[in-house]
């Protein structure tokens, strides 16, 4: 069966798609909807080989759980389809892009799959299900009724033909094998009409190697971490992008400063006066200068936007990366806002230059050597020191799946309100990085 790929979905239906109830479906006896204050949620991007974002995976657990314990399998997928579809809602996490959803095989043999809109979501089916007759009748119904279907974690064994058969896409974690190892993979895999699907890339070699293969898609850190380039001189753009974000940050720059630094970079000027009338502020009135911007947002709010907008206008990164950035810049600040002794406008900027490796391609301690930033922000982003830094732990932990780890770090936050700091980071963002980039 053909693969069509991710960018032919019909996003736009999906508004128009009317879903059946999950409850009206008759689900395995082990798959009852968890309760909502139960339900914790993060999302892993997938990018294409262009590093444009395609899709997002959704990672959901009940409280507690780090992963998906085996005998725990069909109360966690019936956690994905209830609290994405029903307490959240699908648009608020993937904005309008597919959505990759891990589903056991009592979950689809009970029917319960046909509850989901076809056009906006993968079904990954799991690298430990029982392949027989009745598992292959119900996905060959499935992609007969337009589903899309993900072989997850997947190494070649003659069990899999019939699915192979079925599938449109294969995930192959590729820190578990050696490069020759997933070379042998994909060359098993090029009788079927299959796209490859690269899990936990964690670097730049890695990610060039994988393309040659022939992989289309990609899950991993190296989207988010940097590309060390040793030897070289960091290019001319970015060195301006060095001494801007220094003056932006230094506690002697004055309002007049700040005002001639935004107005002499007119698309600097654009996206600042854009972002400041768009819904993500929601001003009750329009501000026309860029004097009467710093006045009303205030110096400190004013120096971080511009910050991250200097960042977002580095060329070759995806946007993606500005959006991770928001995220973490507003969980970190929220965690902060709910901490004694953090103050949470130094959270926004622990979250925002934690990706600044990323964003410049340089180690951060070379970067952070090069800014005037204080010695709170400085340990936190270096050493995870203070408040700031348990608060950025947290945000890491989250954007994980690492649930546990989450809430070490932010203690004395109850775990129903981190999850509903990091929704918020995640819509919020949205409408912020439209608007700021």
């Amino acid at each position: 069966m053909p693969a069509d790929t991710l960018h032919e979905h019909h996003y736009a239906q999906t508004a128009q798609h009317t879903m059946s109830p999950v409850h009206a479906v008759k689900h395995p006896p082990a798959a009852q909807t968890p309760d909502t204050t139960d339900v914790i949620v993060a999302r892993q991007p997938i990018f294409d080989c262009h590093s444009r974002l395609a899709a997002y995976e959704l990672l959901y657990r009940a409280h507690g759980m780090d992963h998906a314990a085996v005998d725990d399998g069909e109360r966690a997928t019936a956690t994905v389809v209830t609290a994405s579809f029903m307490d959240i809602g699908i648009n608020r996490m993937v904005e309008g892009r597919l959505a990759f959803i891990n589903v056991t095989r009592e979950f689809i043999l009970s029917g319960a799959a046909l509850a989901l809109p076809a056009e906006q979501v993968v079904l990954e089916i799991l690298e430990d299900v029982e392949v027989d007759a009745d598992l292959v009748d119900a996905v060959a119904a499935l992609t007969r009724a337009g589903y899309r279907i993900a072989l997850d974690d997947f190494t070649f064994e003659a069990r899999w033909h019939p699915l192979l058969q079925l599938a449109h896409i294969v995930k192959i974690d590729v820190m578990a094998l050696t490069l020759e190892q997933v070379r042998e993979q994909v060359e098993l895999l090029a009788p079927y009409r299959v796209e490859l699907l690269a899990e936990k890339v964690e670097s730049e070699a890695a990610f060039h190697a994988l393309r040659e293969m022939g992989f289309g898609y990609y899950q991993g850190y190296y989207f988010a971490r940097p590309v060390i380039v040793s030897g070289t001189r960091m290019p001319s753009s970015r060195l301006a992008v060095l001494e801007l974000l220094a003056v932006l940050n230094d506690p002697a720059s004055d309002v007049e400063q700040i005002t001639a630094l935004v107005v002499q970079d007119p698309a600097l000027s654009y996206r600042l006066m854009r972002f400041i009338n768009s819904a993500a502020v929601g001003l009750p009135q329009q501000v026309t200068s860029i004097h009467r911007v710093v006045i009303y947002m205030g110096l400190s709010v004013v120096k971080r936007w511009v910050s991250l907008m200097v960042l977002a206008s580095i060329e070759d990164k995806p946007v993606e990366l500005t959006r991770l950035a928001l995220v973490r810049a507003r969980m970190v600040e929220q965690i902060c806002a709910h901490t004694r002794g953090c103050d949470a406008g130094a959270g926004f900027t622990v979250g925002l230059f934690s990706l600044l490796d990323a964003f410049m391609d340089r180690p951060l301690p070379e970067l952070l050597a090069e800014l005037p930033l204080s010695a709170d922000v400085q340990g936190a982003l270096l050493r995870g020191e203070g408040a700031a830094g348990a608060a950025l732990r947290c945000a890491l932990c989250w954007e994980r799946a690492q649930w546990d780890a989450a809430a070490l770090s932010a203690a004395h936050i109850p775990p129903a309100t981190l999850a509903r700091m990091y929704l918020d980071a995640v819509q919020w963002a949205g409408a912020a990085a439209a608007a700021s980039t």
